[in-house]
């Protein structure tokens, strides 16, 4: 069990793991070298800095993490259960880190190092023995918020069910995109993407382009991002890659080098953005470019590539084969990126990965690839692939002559295997689980309904004052045990801009005709005669909350923006405050109030937390994580870091509701005396925040008088629908309302 993690090494990439591992609730140590002032100052920077990136995805997170030195503080490793090096990547430096800790580190301690161009094998200590089955590589990717991948590899002694189990924490603790590897420098990402990037620069000049010219070569245009090459390198960095070149050189002997006039850039000290400039840079209005030539810069120069409008014009992968044909000496720069590239791949495969599909994704994941190299040939077809890598110094590599034979690297329904000359089944290879689960994600935006299994149907929602249509047709035509419903709505999900356009129209008819479909919406929720599972994984405020407030369970990505904007307008959004009592409400300093009851008049519903509603905290709640502390969310909904995997925990949590007993609540608790009070104050509160005029104070309050009452469910959304509807009749709450809506949709973009 990993409950402390300890990582030594407070960089960019050790503070930003410090903040994935503390959001997943575990405590964690960060460790770096002794400052000269304050002891602790390098560690305490690292954290600060990862704060301020952002890398803690449950803000509130920080708190779990203990700073210290590695002079003063080694010993604080020793009640870790994970100790994770991310120091400098040179291997003596490692070497003699792990040597400091064989007389700390636990019997039981998962040692794992970061390196991202060394073999396992070359930096363990020999002294370190009885390490050497729990002695791991956990190569992440930076930022680890938005780049999920992370290679893992183990030496041949390694307990093999310690290492499953921990590729799986990884997964589903971390969120992470666990790949497995084998032990060989730079694995597999680095060392094939970044050989592509050190051949696309050297082209650069063997063919006599420009940088423009080259970024337009190899950005969407070859299914890779759009900062392309030299770009990317500006914002990564010149330093890293000339050290990530260097040491994959170093480890593999294999052609990572770079042209004279890109090491004169790094000498110079032009690394990037980080520097102010490497491969561009402005001077004032102007944006400049290198020149290849010269080693100066000039005036950016717009590229004019024949045909690269039309090329472009295509999807992905077939302009693969227009890019190749592109007028010399574009096509022929495209032609030796990707031969050199392919050729590379297609030799050392059987060093590097278990599988094709692990190079594939190994590209995709960490470098952005629209498809890996192996999906790229699978595209182009064997016999061009071959006439891209022709070469008279070199013959067919085994790969691609065995692709041929079994009619590509990937037959129908299969994979061709690596160690031996046959096709394995896709589903029995290393990615397979996270394959399985992005095509469930990828069928359910196309469908809007897909089975999950286990009688859990997932329905994606597109409009709230849908949702009695959707969950009907739903439930008519596959008839599931338990439903998983994922917003996916527009702006707040409220029909917000047709209700402002007929109250500004006087139809006040029309805007009760829309405030009734939300409030049949939601009472499709109230009365649904199957449990369902709310599933938010993004930015879900407004009736995406609301939904969650009525769900049986909910699943949430840790990072889900929660809230309620509106209330910055003065009108919480209709069902929420129904929705609240619902669930079983207390309020501080008053008796359990709220609280929905079955027939029998028994309640039903967990005690929730009330006094995050109001304009203070409740517009905007910063993480999932933080809403169930608050609340919002109850101690029995599922807050995840692995995003890939919320389909399948909303399938087993909807499955297990399902063979659960449950009254559906049909009425109100009516409040006693110290609850009315408390809930009156609360709407006071809110509406003095938003300033709002007496007359639409009353309005609110008088329908928080009905709902105290003990109403029925179906009754308490009828009045709030009322105080809706006297609401947008005063003049000053359209028009905040018109602006809150405008500063959200304009937020989500």
């Amino acid at each position: 069990m990993i409950r402390r993690v300890g990582i030594v090494g407070a960089g960019s990439m050790g503070g930003a793991i410090a903040g994935l591992v503390a959001s997943a609730g575990l405590e964690v140590v960060l460790l770096d070298v002794r400052g000269d002032d304050e002891p602790n100052a390098p560690a305490q920077r690292g954290l600060e800095r990862a704060v301020s990136n952002r890398a803690f995805l449950d803000p509130d997170a920080v708190g779990r993490v203990t700073v210290g030195n590695t002079d003063e503080h080694l010993s604080l490793l020793a009640d870790c259960d994970w100790i994770l090096e991310a120091i400098v990547e040179d291997r003596e430096t490692k070497r003699a880190f792990f040597r400091s800790l064989i007389d700390v580190v636990g019997s039981d301690t998962l040692i794992t190092t970061n390196t991202s161009t060394f073999a396992l094998a070359s930096l363990f200590p020999e002294e370190a023995a009885s390490w050497r089955e729990r002695f791991f590589a956990t190569h992440f990717f930076n930022p680890p918020r938005a780049l999920l991948l992370t290679e893992v590899a183990c030496l041949p002694e390694a307990d093999r069910a310690r290492f499953d189990w921990f590729v799986r924490f990884l997964e589903r603790r971390l969120g992470r995109r666990a790949l497995v590897v084998r032990d060989s420098p730079g694995f597999v990402a680095n060392r094939f993407g970044i050989y592509s990037l050190a051949l696309a620069i050297r082209l650069t000049g063997e063919i006599g382009l420009t940088v423009e010219e080259v970024d337009a070569l190899t950005g969407p245009l070859l299914g890779r991002p759009r900062s392309a090459t030299f770009r990317t390198i500006d914002l990564t960095g010149l330093d890293i890659l000339v050290l990530g070149t260097g040491s994959l050189h170093e480890s593999t002997g294999d052609d990572y080098s770079l042209p004279p006039w890109v090491r004169r850039l790094f000498d110079e000290g032009h690394l990037g953005d980080k520097t102010g400039g490497g491969f561009f840079r402005r001077d004032g209005d102007r944006q400049l470019s290198l020149d290849v030539e010269t080693g100066t810069y000039r005036p950016y120069r717009e590229p004019e590539i024949p045909g690269l409008a039309e090329v472009h014009s295509q999807p992905f992968p077939e302009r693969l084969r227009a890019a190749i044909r592109l007028p010399d000496p574009y096509g022929a720069y495209v032609r030796a990126l990707l031969g050199g590239t392919y050729r590379y791949v297609l030799e050392k495969t059987p060093d590097v990965a278990v599988d094709l599909p692990a190079v594939d994704r190994a590209l995709e994941w960490g470098f952005g690839w629209a498809a890996g190299p192996y999906r790229q040939m699978s595209a182009l077809g064997p016999d061009l692939v071959a006439e891209l890598i022709a070469s008279a110094d070199h013959g067919e590599p085994g790969l691609l002559t065995r692709a041929r034979k079994h009619g590509g690297f990937y037959p129908e329904g299969g994979v061709l295997e690596i160690a031996r000359d046959d096709v394995i089944p896709l589903d029995a290879v290393s990615t397979a689980g996270r394959d399985r689960q992005a095509r469930v994600w990828a069928e359910l935006e196309r469908r809007g309904v897909y089975d999950l299994g286990d009688g859990v149907v997932a329905v994606r929602v597109s409009a709230i004052d849908q949702l009695q249509e959707l969950i009907n047709s739903a439930t008519r035509a596959t008839w599931p045990q338990a439903l998983a419903l994922v917003p996916r709505l527009e702006g707040l999900g409220y029909p917000y801009g047709r209700m402002l356009e007929l109250a500004e129209a006087g139809d006040w008819q029309g805007v009760e005709d829309v405030i009734a479909g939300v409030r049949r919406g939601i009472l499709a929720l109230a009365e649904s005669g199957i449990p369902f599972v709310v599933v938010l994984d993004g930015q879900v405020r407004g009736a995406a909350t609301t939904c969650a407030l009525w769900a049986d369970r909910t699943v949430a990505y840790v990072t889900s923006v929660l809230g309620f904007p509106e209330l910055a307008g003065g009108v919480p959004p209709l069902g929420s405050v129904t929705g609240l009592l619902v669930r079983g409400v207390t309020i501080p300093g008053s008796p359990a109030v709220g609280g929905a009851t079955t027939g029998e008049d028994r309640p039903t519903s967990e005690p929730v937390g009330l006094q995050w509603f109001s304009p203070a905290q409740a517009v905007s709640i910063p993480s999932a994580a933080r809403a169930q502390r608050l609340g919002v969310l109850s101690p029995g909904d599922v807050v995840s870091l692995d995003r890939d995997g919320l389909l399948e925990t909303a399938r087993a949590v909807g499955a297990t509701l399902a063979s659960s007993v449950r009254a559906r609540p049909v009425k109100l608790l009516a409040l006693g005396e110290g609850g009315q009070t408390s809930l009156r104050t609360l709407v006071t509160e809110i509406t003095a925040q938003a300033n709002l005029p007496p007359a639409t104070r009353e309005v609110w309050e008088q329908a928080v008088a009905h709902l105290a009452g003990g109403v029925s469910i179906a009754e308490a959304l009828a009045h709030e629908g009322e105080a809706w509807t006297r609401a947008l009749r005063d003049g000053e709450v359209p028009a905040r309302l018109q602006t809150v809506v405008r500063e959200a949709t304009a937020r989500r973009r």
